[in-house]
């Protein structure tokens, strides 16, 4: 007859200090080679199926480059995703058999047999087919113009991958000894044992998960945000404060050079003098004036943005030919290769106005404030754009509008759509803007049928223009050439292989619309397909290597591409001749 304790004790719970030692005569301890296999034959196999899968489907042909560890950190994520989904299909397959009494026996010496070949298949599907998969990888290194990696490639990413798993079985482990031991002290007091299950199953999950919201989760927040802090305070390539007045921080600015931050001073103590535009022109230059104050504690976004106005007031910012409002990513990063094209272009005649609205990385910000961006970037533009209304007409400068990544997510939610848009401005160019940015998705949508989400076409191209190479910026991706551009013109740079461009939570369940296009033969994405869960999480991993990538690829958007850009907006010729323009921006930003 079993006792309470033995049932509190199942599968797994508490058993007491009071058991029979172990005879000293019994049978030796098996090997651990035996132990060891015994564990493996009592993994539940269609999970382990599955596991395997999602391992396997981790290593497809995705975007971008990854090294091994990036490789092996996704791939085992993954397997443990599937794992679980294997799990949850088998308790329900075994709960509507114990409903409809169904029940299936197979011959004792059969299911060893199967066991043992599934296993062996297993193992070597795990082994062989990332070394297969090698031809992938090749492709896409040699697409981006990086070394293919080694031979040694799957192993690194196979080992990364058990580590990964083993981690994350361990924590599970510890997580159901937990619940174990609960049960056993909740079973003092409550007399069904599967109530005592539950109440200990709710107690430990509600007590985990606050302390991985409490502690965990806040604790690497705060972490990351000093982290933040110290490095906004840094000084980066010991840049040293600007000796013009016609930039923040430099003489007779309304704010400090300390206070302005990392990003803040890479954009203020970069960028051309007029001697060196002149060089590179061959005509008169004027000094650029460049604009940028950094987010204080010590008052509020709107006094930030006040004090830029006040700023691009004092630098004689609206007197010049032309005035671009930039949204910065959340700590202030403004594309230098876009800004150096705009002010080359127009001689230096310019202002460039932009101000920073947190320490944190634009992931972090994006999470904890997702309505920040779009806040900040109407919030500036409204204020430049009615500063640029109140000059004289005739003397009033033209006004442009600019943003890379999150800082396009932010700038594009200065209007209320792509009407209002070109209503307001006299040109933009968004670099890397990502899908989930209102105005780009509506734009995608609403394309000349016929035309890709990749490379759409919007009213053949007359005000908007998406592009992801430069021939792009002239023709549609059949190679029709558009109609003449007209002002106000509007370009939407973003690469067939940026994942931040195409990065979204709906990858989870559903196909998106890039994956379901005929795509251009030989490019990342001809070899990829779409899978549940593993889709979106290779894109997720590509993020986290788009700058790791040459200018041209990923999320870097080089000189190579916004000089024409910026040219054809500006009503120059998208194929001029701009090589000393873009070889003096490259030699001061070499990436």
């Amino acid at each position: 007859m079993r006792t309470r304790r033995a049932e509190l004790a199942e599968p797994g719970g508490l058993e007491g200090p009071e058991g029979d030692p172990p005879d000293a005569t019994g049978p030796a301890k098996p090997s651990l080679f035996r132990r060891l296999w015994t564990r493996i034959k009592r993994i539940p196999r269609f999970p382990l199926i599955l596991a395997v899968f999602g391992y396997l489907a981790a290593d497809t042909p995705s975007l971008l480059p990854r090294p091994w560890y990036f490789q092996g950190l996704i791939s085992g994520i993954l397997a443990l995703i599937f794992y679980a989904v294997g799990l949850a299909i088998a308790s329900a397959v075994r709960a509507i058999g114990r409903w409809s009494d169904f029940r299936m026996s197979i011959n004792s010496k059969s299911k060893r047999v199967a066991g043992i070949i599934l296993i062996v298949l297993l193992a070597i599907g795990t082994l062989i087919y990332p070394v297969v998969n090698l031809v992938w990888h090749y492709a896409v290194t040699a697409y981006v113009g990086e070394p293919a990696p080694g031979p040694l490639y799957p192993i690194g990413s196979t080992l990364t991958a058990a580590v990964v798993m083993a981690l994350f079985i361990g924590l599970f482990k510890a997580i159901a000894a937990l619940v174990r031991w609960v049960t056993g002290h909740v079973g003092r007091h409550v007399a069904k044992v599967k109530t005592a299950r539950l109440i200990a199953t709710v107690l430990t999950v509600v007590v985990v998960g606050g302390v991985l919201d409490q502690v965990v989760v806040r604790g690497l927040l705060a972490a990351a945000k000093a982290q933040a802090d110290a490095a906004n305070a840094s000084v980066p390539g010991g840049l040293k404060p600007p000796t013009s007045s016609l930039r923040s921080g430099g003489p007779g600015s309304l704010v400090t050079w300390d206070s302005i931050g990392a990003d803040g001073k890479t954009f203020i103590g970069s960028g051309p003098t007029a001697q060196e535009i002149t060089a590179a022109v061959n005509e008169p230059a004027k000094e650029p004036i460049r604009v940028f104050v950094a987010v204080d504690n010590n008052r509020t976004l709107e006094q930030t943005r006040d004090l830029a106005i006040a700023e691009l007031d004092r630098t004689g910012g609206l007197d010049r030919k032309a005035v671009l409002v930039v949204t910065s990513t959340s700590t202030g990063f403004v594309n230098e290769w876009a800004a150096e094209s705009f002010e080359y272009l127009l001689r230096g005649d310019t202002a460039i106005v932009t101000m920073q609205y947190s320490t944190l990385p634009s992931a972090l910000a994006l999470i904890t404030t997702r309505q920040q961006p779009p806040l900040v970037g109407r919030m500036l533009f409204d204020a430049v754009a009615t500063r640029v209304s109140a000059q004289p007409e005739g003397t009033r400068p033209k006004l442009y509008a600019g943003g890379e990544s999150l800082g396009a997510y932010g700038g594009n939610g200065a209007f209320d759509s792509p009407a209002d848009m070109l209503s307001k401005l006299d040109g933009a160019l968004w670099t890397g803007t990502p899908s989930f940015t209102d105005l780009q998705a509506e734009l995608t949508e609403n394309r000349t049928y016929g035309s890709t989400t990749i490379d759409p076409t919007i009213d053949d191209g007359r005000h908007i223009r998406f592009a992801g190479d430069v021939p792009r910026l002239s023709a549609d991706e059949y190679g029709h050439a558009y109609s003449p551009w007209e002002a106000p013109r509007v370009a939407y740079l973003q690469h067939d292989n940026d994942p931040v461009v195409w990065w979204s939570p709906s990858l989870l369940l559903s196909t998106p619309s890039w994956l379901e296009e005929t795509r251009i033969p030989d490019t990342p994405m001809s070899y990829m397909s779409w899978l549940p869960f593993v889709t979106f999480w290779q894109v997720s991993g590509d993020m986290a290597m788009s700058n790791s990538v040459p200018g041209g690829f990923g999320h870097r958007y080089y000189e190579n591409e916004t000089v024409p850009a910026w040219a054809g907006i500006l009503g120059m010729p998208i194929n001029g001749d701009y090589t000393q323009i873009m070889a003096a921006i490259h030699a001061a930003n070499p990436g």
